[in-house]
């Protein structure tokens, strides 16, 4: 069931994304390709610094409400204060 729920989830990011230039999958992608925390918690900082911007509100509360789950041991207080930079920008 929870397969099936991501699966959904990112076929909506993909479909939000492909309008704004916002690529989603591709944190997600960092989050369950990269095993080392250390290395993820870097690619995904980076990632929020370079592609981040061109997130809208949906999208970046998709990644808010998914770091639990993509970060895992990478999560981080620097992490959560980009998305939430990024998302008080948008307002």
């Amino acid at each position: 069931m929870m397969r099936w729920a991501l699966i959904a989830l990112l076929a909506i990011s993909l479909l939000v994304s492909a309008s704004s230039g916002c690529e989603t999958y591709e944190f997600y992608k960092i989050g369950y390709t990269v095993h080392d925390t250390t290395e993820r918690h870097a690619q995904m900082v980076k990632w929020l610094a370079s592609e981040g911007k061109r997130c809208n509100q949906e999208q970046l509360i998709i990644i808010w409400n998914n770091l639990p789950d993509w970060a895992g041991a990478a999560d981080s207080a620097e992490i959560r204060q980009r998305v939430i930079s990024l998302f008080s920008r948008k307002l």
